[in-house]
């Protein structure tokens, strides 16, 4: 069974990459890896308008709204790894409503490019089907520097989506 990775980090284009790896799963009969790295080197502005930024709740909401007011700082790790969490289970709700088998593999801190790679590996996918550009500059329409990274460096066809 053909499986395929999707790193989710909440951008709009994330949000199409879903899309199409459901449609490509739905044809082939294949599974969907999601995956999410921390954006510890974001700030909580761009975090609250991030797409799925719908789904975090009111205390999550609440709590980053209280960190966008404050001079910038990086957010903790328990704030991340609850918005990481938040966009996992939309995104394996979106791929379920469509009837697509999904695993959701653990949220990872460090590098996101390295990070792709690993889980690639790790969820035995043949594809990656990712967003061109995610939180770094989601109105960018050229490759984002992690994208580039991955499509060099990994060992399975890549599809990028705007």
């Amino acid at each position: 069974m053909p499986a395929i990775l999707v790193p989710v980090d909440g951008s709009a284009h994330a949000a199409k990459a879903l899309h199409i790896a459901c449609d490509l799963a739905g044809k082939y009969g294949g599974r969907i890896a999601l995956y999410h790295a921390l954006a510890r080197d974001k700030p909580a502005h761009d975090l609250l308008r991030l797409t799925a930024a719908k789904t975090f709740g009111p205390k999550l909401t609440k709590a980053l709204e209280r960190a966008a007011e404050r001079a910038p700082q990086p957010l903790p790790d328990d704030i991340l790894r609850a918005i990481g969490r938040k966009i996992l289970q939309a995104s394996a709700a979106k791929a379920r409503q469509r009837g697509v088998e999904t695993d959701t593999l653990e949220i990872e801190a460090g590098d996101p490019s390295e990070g792709i790679l690993v889980a690639a590996r790790t969820a035995g996918a043949n594809t990656i089907v990712m967003g061109c550009r995610g939180l770094s500059d989601a109105d960018a329409c050229s490759f984002g520097s992690v994208s580039n990274t991955v499509f060099q460096n990994a060992d399975c066809t890549c599809i990028s989506v705007k």
